[in-house]
């Protein structure tokens, strides 16, 4: 099987036999041999900051010295993102090879998995052919009935900040969302919350006195910012970039991910460091510093063109977008920018436009190509009609995503540019840039 026919093969499967439950992980997992079992997790689950907080502990614990595998979704530009070992993507040969060998599991099941669950198993096995000293693991959609909910005791379970996303699957109301992130809280475990949600916390402070487990929650009265970085391609003046700031005991911690946001999402990793130490992991102050100030994480606030600035971030929800626009406007203070702005059918488009429309001075309105994403002209009404309140940024309507990309590149040199609302549409950007300093 040739990389191109895996592919062809894992993303054929979205369209077959879905269903709710873990049965059909714990069956293709048992037909391998149940790797999952040979591996230690940190399992994480959240609305926002999950995918930034495993790439922080990931990090930090590939410093230390640990084989790490990491585990996330969605993947923005190439599939191979989701499974890594110590910082490096599953090569081409193996993802095939893995797919070659797992799909011959998956065919003799009466009902077969979903792209989702056979990518968790396929993860599980290369992990294992790595050796893998630790795996951080993230759920993809909830807690409860995700795949990755099929290992049995981790070392930790961290759940990051809770909001609105994926209502229609997960509930409507918080103390249900709450509850299928508390899903992966199992007894023998520690757990990490991230707070500042009191009906989210109830929730998770009854799942663990039910299990007789210990929750954890940061103090974030205790961060001290400062220094903010600024906002630069990656690797260009990499210490400018970089903010700084303390927490307790951790004093003049740099941080490579930019965002005031992510100052909180460090210190709940911090606290993670500490209970991971308890639990017998070396991860010495060298380590952890090295490994927070070395991190990578794409499509958040990712700068990836200096003239004009152009920033892709993934935020697609009220929360995530309200954190975003809080740090531009603290990064580029009294200034209104410009937006690339594409969503999916799907979220809460209006809650989502009006955090942001405000501060726009100009925003492209587009479409990412995918089935679920809003048409472009629909959201360009809306658009017109919510910025009627806001004092009515120029729109401009560009159908696709190659359009926007264009017409925001042709803008003078010292424009900030956010293309925002959709992991995917941070995707094409990044794509359409890797062909080229001009995709067109």
């Amino acid at each position: 099987m040739k990389y191109e026919e895996a592919l062809d093969y894992i993303h054929g499967l979205y369209w077959r036999g879905k269903k709710s439950g873990l049965e059909k992980t714990r069956e293709l997992s048992a037909l391998c041999g149940n790797p999952e079992r040979e591996l230690q997790f940190v399992h994480i689950a959240g609305t926002n900051g999950k995918g930034s907080c495993a790439a922080m502990l990931a990090s930090v614990c590939q410093s230390a010295g640990l084989k790490t595998g990491l585990y996330t979704s969605p993947y923005i530009v190439r599939y191979n993102e989701r499974i890594q070992v110590d910082g490096e993507e599953i090569p081409d040969e193996r993802l095939a090879a893995l797919t070659k060998e797992l799909s011959q599991a998956a065919e003799s099941m009466e009902t077969p998995p979903s792209e989702f669950e056979f990518g968790t198993v396929l993860a599980f096995l290369y992990f294992r052919e790595c050796h893998c000293d630790i795996v951080i693991l993230e759920t993809g959609l909830g807690g409860t009935f995700d795949s990755t909910n099929v290992i049995s005791r981790p070392l930790l379970c961290i759940i990051t900040a809770l909001g609105f996303d994926h209502t229609g699957q997960l509930g409507s109301t918080m103390r249900e969302i709450a509850q299928a992130k508390a899903g992966i809280i199992k007894k023998g475990t520690t757990v990490l919350f991230y707070g500042e949600n009191a009906e989210g916390e109830e929730v998770l402070r009854e799942r663990c006195k039910e299990l007789s487990v210990p929750l954890f929650l940061p103090d974030f009265s205790e961060i001290v910012p400062e220094r903010q970085g600024r906002l630069s391609l990656s690797g260009r003046d990499a210490e400018e970039s970089c903010q700084c700031f303390s927490y307790r005991q951790w004093r003049h911690v740099t941080l490579a991910l930019p965002g005031l946001y992510q100052q909180k999402n460090a210190a709940l990793v911090l606290l993670a460091v500490e209970q991971l130490c308890q639990k017998g992991l070396s991860l010495p102050e060298e380590a952890v510093r090295n490994g927070l100030q070395t991190v990578r994480w794409q499509a958040r606030l990712e700068a990836v063109s200096d003239r004009p600035l152009l920033l892709v971030d993934g935020s697609h929800n009220p929360q995530g977008m309200k954190a975003t626009v809080e740090s531009l406007h603290h990064y580029f203070p009294g200034r209104k920018l410009q937006f690339i702005f594409g969503v999916m059918a799907d979220k809460e488009v209006e809650a989502i436009a009006s955090i942001f429309l405000p501060y726009a001075q100009k925003v492209y309105v587009t479409a990412p190509a995918m089935s679920r994403a809003m048409k472009a002209e629909e959201l360009l009404t809306l658009c017109e009609r919510l910025s009627g309140e806001t004092g009515r940024p120029e729109l401009v309507l560009c159908p696709t995503t190659e359009e926007a990309l264009k017409e925001a590149l042709d803008e003078e040199e010292d424009e900030v540019i956010a293309a925002v609302g959709s992991l995917y549409l941070a995707g094409e950007i990044k794509k359409r840039l890797q062909h080229g300093a001009q995709p067109f």
